[in-house]
């Protein structure tokens, strides 16, 4: 890709990644779009800087038919040159548990939620911006956010099923699309400093994982948006994961 303006596509938008993720990309000058159930809130919202560059558009990007009605409001900038599956659903719950004295299983409804929006959307996103790239012929690039998770977290079955459906099902499309001329990739963040990690997980909880780590710290959403630039900008970097974890995996 070069440095020209960029049309982008950030699902989740509204949440911590995905607003850095949004506000990254509309500071370096490129038309950006966003879906999310709901627009992001709060102070320094794109809109009041940035006009007709920023886009919020309500989706529910685990229905694949209000995925092609959001894309239908903005015909002005599809195909999109990059697509940022960055949408998801953390859920912490074990298979089993006990509760008042019974023995529980996993909420099965809730085991649905989380691969819908987390790994079925992706697949839904992906399949309509492809479709659009390449019937206008068009080069582009679509990653996929994954996670840590994705080798297996005690506690978040449904979370790390769907990250690593996420890893698979981006080295396929990768082996699909590449001939097309559409590079697809995917990034797993270890442990990111933010408002979702400090309210899912007390500070004890934390401390042990700063120490666990060879770099002994959290890692912070601008270190992810400069690894997402790097897949954009380097054109041979394709069907791979790329560690983001301070080498905790290691």
């Amino acid at each position: 890709m070069t440095a020209a303006t960029q049309k982008i596509l950030v699902t989740g938008s509204s949440g911590s990644l995905g607003a850095r993720l949004v506000d990254t990309f509309l500071a370096d000058g490129h038309v950006v779009v966003g879906f999310d159930l709901a627009p992001a809130t709060g102070a320094n919202l794109p809109e009041a800087t940035h006009g007709a560059a920023w886009r919020f558009v309500k989706c529910d990007v685990s229905e694949p038919a209000s995925i092609q009605q959001a894309l239908a409001q903005v015909p002005d900038v599809c195909p999109f040159d990059i697509v940022i599956n960055n949408a998801g659903l953390i859920y912490n719950s074990p298979l089993l548990s006990f509760e008042a004295g019974k023995l529980r299983m996993h909420d099965f409804e809730a085991w649905n939620k989380v691969i819908a929006a987390t790994l079925s959307s992706a697949f839904y996103v992906t399949a309509h911006c492809a479709q659009q790239m390449v019937a206008s012929a068009r080069h582009g690039v679509i990653i996929n956010i994954s996670s840590i998770c994705a080798e297996g977290n005690a506690g978040q079955a449904a979370y790390s099923a769907a990250k690593a459906g996420i890893n698979g099902m981006t080295a396929a499309l990768a082996k699909e699309l590449g001939a097309l001329g559409i590079r697809v990739a995917a990034i797993a963040p270890g442990y990111l400093d933010t408002p979702s990690t400090r309210g899912a997980m007390p500070e004890e909880a934390l401390s042990k994982i700063r120490k666990s780590i060879p770099l002994k710290k959290l890692g912070n959403t601008r270190q992810l948006c400069h690894a997402v630039k790097f897949i954009i900008e380097n054109e041979y970097f394709h069907g791979k994961v790329l560690d983001l974890d301070g080498g905790l995996t290691l």
